[in-house]
């Protein structure tokens, strides 16, 4: 999508979160059937201890493997350090970090272009990534056009 392609990436301090978390290793095309099961239970076993989510919820990618479109991957939901531990859940924390971020506009099939510039800013500026963090800023079951959805692309660097 052009649009994506138009933003530029930039330089940031993360400040380091906490996650609730479940994680799989699935095929590309599961992933919507993937979200949507365990968004709904994150949300539902934060709800149900009396805390809310402040912050949109993300996948942390472990791992990606284009030839075989497969991912090591987990639905997360951020929230404050002091959260128990959920049973049935896994409590991830991500430290501060330097990252590197790009806002996406447009469906998550077209988000290559967006990750193209983040690969490319990386290799120009010798950085490698630690961890990869998709923060959805828009909820597809709610907006039903995908060119109108925003995600913020982080890569921590190492």
């Amino acid at each position: 999508m052009e649009t994506a392609v138009k933003n530029k990436v930039k330089e940031i301090a993360w400040p380091g979160k906490t996650f609730i978390t479940i994680r799989g290793t699935l095929p590309f095309d599961k992933l919507t059937t993937f979200f949507s099961k365990n968004y709904g239970a994150i949300y539902g076993a934060i709800n149900k201890i009396g805390l809310q989510a402040n912050e949109p919820p993300c996948a942390i990618y472990y791992s990606v493997d284009e030839a075989k479109k497969v991912t090591d991957l987990a639905a997360a939901v951020p929230v404050s350090a002091v959260v128990p531990e959920i049973q049935g859940f896994t409590k991830v924390g991500i430290p501060a970090a330097k990252a590197l971020t790009i806002t996406h506009y447009g469906s998550y099939d077209s988000m290559a272009s967006s990750y193209a510039l983040l690969e490319k800013y990386m290799a120009e500026h010798g950085l490698k990534r630690k961890w990869m963090i998709e923060e959805y800023l828009s909820d597809p079951v709610a907006e039903k056009d995908p060119s109108t959805f925003k995600t913020n692309i982080y890569f921590l660097l190492e």
